[in-house]
């Protein structure tokens, strides 16, 4: 229970960031304009950055079903993997960022503002998520889960989900906000 309240606060947090974006994207203020021309567009990165954390689910929840069936080696090779595509959602932002601040600072305009403060939110949230995905997989590499016994791995895939499931709202609401 105390999962689920975390990922609605959380949730949360996450529409009221994104309720303010769309309300300074609809009206931004006077005199300065949202994305003035020039201005780059979403790096490349963002997209290929969303497919690592996809798959880092995707591998997570094939660790839970691994050890729901009893394939305790399964569970820790998809526990990894899930870890390691976490790890490199958090390159490819990295990168994102790089590319964007070589063309546009936070304090240049509201478009670039938006996007460094929404992902930089989200990256806070995704390396908590990053710490739980390494303990399932060193608790999974020690042989701490068995197919009664797994709820760290529940617990982490309820949060890591929750993640994907904001980033791709985010993502989309940072896609749409760039047009």
């Amino acid at each position: 229970m105390g999962m689920w309240l975390f990922v609605l606060v959380v949730a949360l947090l996450f529409a009221a960031a994104i309720l303010g974006y769309a309300v300074v994207r609809v009206n931004p203020a006077v005199g300065r304009e949202w994305r003035p021309e020039g201005t780059p567009g979403l790096p490349w990165s963002l997209l290929a950055s969303t497919g690592a954390l996809l798959a880092s689910s995707f591998a997570l929840r094939r660790s839970l079903v691994a050890v729901r069936q009893g394939r305790l080696a399964a569970c820790t090779r998809s526990a990894s993997a899930a870890y390691w595509l976490g790890v490199s959602f958090v390159i490819l932002q990295g990168l994102a960022w790089w590319t964007m601040w070589q063309q546009v600072r936070i304090q240049d305009n509201l478009y670039a503002w938006t996007f460094y403060v929404l992902t930089a939110l989200h990256m806070f949230h995704v390396l908590g998520g990053i710490y739980a995905l390494g303990v399932v997989a060193s608790r999974a590499q020690a042989g701490h889960y068995r197919r009664d016994s797994h709820n760290g791995i529940v617990l982490c895939s309820i949060y890591w989900h929750s993640l994907d499931a904001i980033w791709l709202v985010l993502y989309a609401t940072l896609w749409i906000g760039s047009r």
